[in-house]
């Protein structure tokens, strides 16, 4: 039988990401927080799941009646109404979220699922030895990070680093950019446009690392004061540039609306900024 392809959400038959489940919860929760309870919850669920005559039964709170596990071993946490959990047929419209549940997908697990087997199998790597609970979380699955600098760079290191073994712990020594406390979304296109026809050894060094964080603050700092006055015109991520530029607006820059022409402006000075940087990168 061939092996089912890794995707963020179900990895491995040790763990499984069910961090957006359920939908209801406040910004920032994270189940491993309450993991005694929650599991507890899970056991519970999965029992009752058995016995439970199907029908609609809304969901409140933070807790979904069809959240539990779905393996013997009691290790993999996802929907107990899945299409793959029953014979292709959904049950999901059996919560009052059930069309919410069939169409969110997180940022982390879109970006993933653009890359190859070979490189996702790269990238879990990096989460070996979590369990549901911890794979799940934001704090301490690296792949909900680092999924935030785009595709383009992770298939690019996987490629050139897939031939050995990686840990989290050797990865991060390694490239010491990615230990840097800036949002990955936010600045994604920056250090996109800067790493063209650049060598990945740059990623290696602290002082880049540093370099590049003076260089985006610096640009924040100056963009501030060329941003529209008042925020008027299409929300940013209707407009048709560049995605990841679109999300340096609204995460960079804070900013939800904003006519075409002003945001294609900001663009132009952006595009200028980086490649003055890369001269002086150059030079460096």
């Amino acid at each position: 039988m061939k092996e089912a392809e890794p995707t963020l959400c179900a990895p491995d038959a040790e763990k499984s990401c069910f961090a957006c489940c359920p939908p209801i919860r406040p910004a920032g929760y994270e189940h491993i927080r309450y993991k005694s309870s929650v599991r507890r919850m899970l056991l519970e669920n999965t029992e009752s799941f058995r016995k439970r005559e199907q029908k609609v039964s809304p969901i409140t709170g933070f807790s979904c009646w069809a959240l539990g596990f779905l393996d013997g071993n009691y290790k993999q946490v996802g929907c107990l109404l899945h299409p793959a959990r029953n014979g292709g047929t959904d049950l999901r419209s059996l919560v009052d979220y059930g069309e919410k549940c069939r169409r969110e997908s997180c940022e982390a697990a879109k970006v993933f699922l653009k890359l190859a087997p070979l490189e996702r199998k790269f990238w879990l790597q990096l989460t070996e030895g979590l369990d549901a609970f911890s794979y799940s979380s934001a704090r301490i699955n690296p792949l909900f990070k680092l999924t935030g600098w785009g595709a383009d760079l992770l298939r690019e290191i996987a490629r050139e680093e897939g031939k050995r073994p990686w840990t989290k712990e050797t990865f991060f020594s390694t490239y010491a950019f990615f230990t840097t406390r800036l949002d990955p979304r936010g600045n994604a296109y920056l250090l996109r446009r800067f790493m063209e026809n650049k060598n990945l050894s740059l990623l290696k060094t602290n002082s880049f690392r540093v370099r590049f964080e003076a260089f985006s603050a610096g640009l924040v700092n100056f963009l501030m004061e060329k941003r529209p006055a008042r925020e008027e015109g299409p929300y940013v991520h209707t407009l048709s540039l560049d995605r990841t530029f679109l999300d340096f607006l609204r995460l960079g820059l804070s900013l939800s609306r904003i006519p075409l022409d002003a945001a294609a402006s900001l663009k132009a000075i952006v595009d200028r900024e980086i490649e003055a940087f890369r001269e002086e990168e150059g030079r460096t």
